[in-house]
């Protein structure tokens, strides 16, 4: 393999484009180099674990009723490539009812480019007992729309001695508002259960804890003042500032701050040369001791595993 820096600058520019088409999973082996590249290297995988991370709540979502924005497309196929069965998340992407799919064989739903790589792409395929692929398909919806993304295709065998079968799987975000109709425009009630409502949010209530959020990412090395003197600072009062963190981020306050403190320590032992020591300081861990423990409790193993 190549070493050049041609090559790996062509790395990085791979991942940016996975980045920016959101595949968030996807990450750079480090080099045994100690240049400006290397350096790029660990801060983008960096980079990359937070907006994943971000992902998981986006502001103005109730914590018990996170909704759900993304819709499988799923399919399983003969190996003629003839639909044999669909999911409800299939159907509503294409536009269509299942008795318009199923027996239909798969290269009608693609554009001619598609058909082109499926035919080749299975082809060999097929050959094979059990295979896997990744194939970047382009599907037309009943409504004439196109759908293109990156899809997980297996190979294998039907229990039943029908022969082999073919799975077709990949993720698009949901057609419609993650939300409901818009986003509230004055007061946002915030809830510890379903029913009792235990805190009145305005949207600089919103802004305020947000900026909070955004002081511990940026502060990971530094300890927190007292939820009191913090709430001070931000002009609000404890009770508030507890309840209105949990609810739009799901999790308490000093719970976040350690969950971003191993997890920014996970990705430095996994993409950087710096010592253990050096990654336990710079994530606000007093100890090594405390540092190994809280992370075997996490990850179920030490750092010290995770870096063999």
């Amino acid at each position: 393999m190549p070493n050049t820096d041609d090559f790996r600058v062509k790395r990085i520019q791979k991942m940016l484009l996975e980045m920016a088409k959101g595949n968030f999973f996807y990450s750079l082996e480090p080099s045994d180099k100690n240049d400006n590249i290397a350096s790029l290297v660990v801060m983008l995988n960096m980079v990359n674990e937070e907006i994943a991370a971000a992902f998981i709540h986006q502001g103005f979502a109730n914590a018990h009723n996170t909704p759900q924005c993304i819709i499988q497309l799923s399919l399983i196929l003969d190996a003629k490539g003839q639909i044999e069965l669909v999911t409800n998340g299939t159907c509503s992407l294409l536009s269509c009812m299942p008795k318009d799919l199923i027996g239909k064989p798969i290269t009608e739903l693609m554009t001619e480019n598609s058909q082109r790589t499926w035919s080749k792409k299975m082809t060999k395929h097929l050959k094979r007992d059990r295979s896997e692929t990744v194939l970047f398909l382009e599907f037309i919806t009943n409504d004439g729309l196109f759908l293109a993304k990156d899809c997980q295709i297996s190979v294998y065998q039907a229990l039943d001695g029908s022969g082999q079968k073919i799975v077709l799987n990949s993720v698009f975000f949901s057609k419609g508002e993650p939300f409901e109709t818009g986003l509230p425009k004055n007061k946002l009630k915030v809830t510890k259960g379903i029913k009792e409502h235990k805190v009145t949010l305005t949207p600089e209530d919103i802004q305020m804890i947000r900026e909070v959020h955004d002081t511990i990412l940026n502060n990971l090395d530094k300890d927190l003042p007292s939820l009191k003197d913090l709430a001070l600072h931000m002009g609000t009062n404890e009770y508030k500032l507890k309840y209105g963190f949990k609810q739009i981020y799901g999790t308490t306050i000093f719970r976040f701050l350690t969950q971003e403190r191993l997890r920014k320590s996970k990705t430095l032992i996994q993409h950087s040369n710096l010592s253990l020591k050096e990654i336990a300081h710079m994530n606000g861990f007093k100890s090594a001791a405390h540092f190994s423990r809280a992370f075997r409790d996490k990850y179920g193993k030490t750092p010290t595993d995770l870096r063999r």
